[in-house]
Order: C-alpha cells, then structure tokens, then sequence
C-alpha cells in the first residue's frame, strides 16, 4: 500500500514539475500589433495560420506573413520602439525586434513615449502576466473596479507627461493606429494605475466590439 502511495506521489509531483518547467519555458510576449491595413496573417506557435488584427500580443518565434503593399506596425513596448513593415515580407518575432529573410526594406523604427525597460526590469507590463491581469477581470459595468496604486508627486508629473506625449501622438496618428492606446495602457499598468486602466480598456472594447484579441484583455 505504501509503495502504491509513493508512486502515485512520484507521478503527481513529476507531472507537476514538467507543467511548471514547460510553463517556464514557454515563449515571452513581446509586442503588439499596433495596426494593420492590406493581407496579413499569423502563424503562431500553437495552432493554425490566421487573419492578423490590432492589439494582438505577439511571442517570440511567432510568424506573420505580410502581402504585397500590406504594412504592419509592432509596438516593442520593452524596447520602447514600434516597428513598420511593409509587404511583402516574412517577419519573425524575436525580443530584440522583428526579422524578416525575405523583405524588400527594412522595417521603419519609431520611438515609443517613455522610457525603454531593461529586459531583466520592470515586470508590469501588459505584456507580462501581472500585466494581463492587471488589464482583466471586468466583463460588466458592475464589477467594482480595482483601486489606483497612489502616487508619488514625481510619478503623477510623469504621468502627466506622459499622457501630454500621447495627446500628442492621437493628434497624428493615421486611422486604425492604435499605438498611443497601448503606450497609455503600458504605462498606467506600469504604475499600477489598475482603475485608469481598466477604464481605457472599457473605451477601447466599445470602440473595437469584434475584436477578438482585444477581449482577451478581460479574460
């Protein structure tokens, strides 16, 4: 009976440890699909190739396969920078940026507001999974949102900078550029403003109600 037990014990911890070992290694999200126009699809890495759309979150040996004159825009939100590229082209998704065998021109770099994060920094991120959950749980107005974390007066100025860069940044943004919506999002996450946050996520789901990988963000 005792050796039953013990092997029945050595077969839940094992599977345990291969679960947390495959979780651990599983590929980091790396950035967002800030726009779209033109064909374009993704090959993930765990199912098959779909229509590519806005605010999907992208891991690192994903695929996207960009049609003759499409353009794709990614927001590296830890390297602070959103990349262009135009099709046709073939672009792997990699932490230190996009790479592509195959494209005519590289991509167009554009710096993001804020600061770029250390790839061993700062954890809060809607790309990392404080992150995603700090941008969840509402799926109803009647949810009571979550409270800001107080800030010091350096952080509202920051903020309020911040926020000043993305007025900015609306006010040229091409349609269906959705890049200052994700910086904002990235930054109030990154400060643990939750209430702003899930707030912005609310206008931003109104605005885009079919899209699907903008809902993930409530799941």
């Amino acid at each position: 009976m005792r050796r039953a037990v013990a092997l029945f014990l050595f077969v839940i911890l094992a599977v345990g440890l291969s679960g947390g070992y495959a979780l651990a290694e599983a590929p980091r999200l790396v950035c967002l699909v800030a726009a779209v126009s033109g064909q374009a699809s993704l090959s993930p890495a765990d199912g098959p190739k779909k229509p590519l759309e806005l605010f999907t979150r992208l891991r690192e040996g994903e695929r996207l396969e960009l049609a003759r004159g499409a353009e794709v825009q990614l927001a590296f939100l830890q390297l602070g920078q959103r990349e262009t590229w135009t099709g046709p082209a073939t672009v792997l998704i990699a932490a230190a940026g996009g790479q592509s065998p195959n494209a005519s021109t590289p991509p167009v770099v554009d710096k993001l507001p804020g600061k770029p994060k250390p790839a061993t920094g700062e954890a809060s991120s809607i790309l990392s999974q404080a992150g995603e959950q700090a941008t969840a749980q509402v799926k109803t107005r009647e949810v009571t949102l979550p409270e800001d974390k107080p800030l010091s007066d350096e952080e509202r100025a920051q903020l309020a900078d911040f926020e000043g860069q993305v007025a900015e940044m609306r006010k040229t943004a091409a349609p269906g550029d959705v890049t200052p919506d994700i910086a904002l999002l990235e930054e109030l996450t990154r400060l643990g403003q939750r209430r702003k946050a899930l707030e912005e996520v609310r206008r931003l789901r109104e605005a885009y109600p079919d899209n699907a990988a903008l809902a993930a963000f409530e799941e």
